[in-house]
């Protein structure tokens, strides 16, 4: 297992920052959103509402494809989520956001 980053956080990732147009689906419902920042272990999203923590969701990244998702924490409009996919396809993700971006 990695070691956080910055120990003062408890992050097992390094985040990094982007801005990146995507969609949240919970449930039957599609969320506008955009991508905030982005590690290996999640990411943080706004899309201005709030939503209930530990509901499944699925991130659509055009055109990257879909990432199955649990919603972690939501305040002031912004969403924490927790990939639930695999690492492999999260890191290419990562880097094909970080070059398209």
């Amino acid at each position: 297992m990695s070691e956080p980053t910055n120990p003062d956080d408890g992050r097992e990732f390094e985040r990094k920052d982007v801005l990146f147009s995507a969609r949240l689906q919970v449930g039957d419902k599609t969320h506008g959103c955009k991508i905030i920042n982005i590690s290996l272990g999640g990411a943080q999203v706004h899309l201005g509402r709030t939503l209930k923590s530990d509901e499944t969701a699925v991130l659509e990244i055009e055109p990257f494809g879909s990432f199955n998702t649990e919603i972690r924490w939501s305040a002031n409009g912004n969403v924490g989520i927790k990939f639930n996919d695999d690492q492999t396809k999260v890191a290419e993700l990562i880097m094909a956001i970080a070059t398209y971006a």
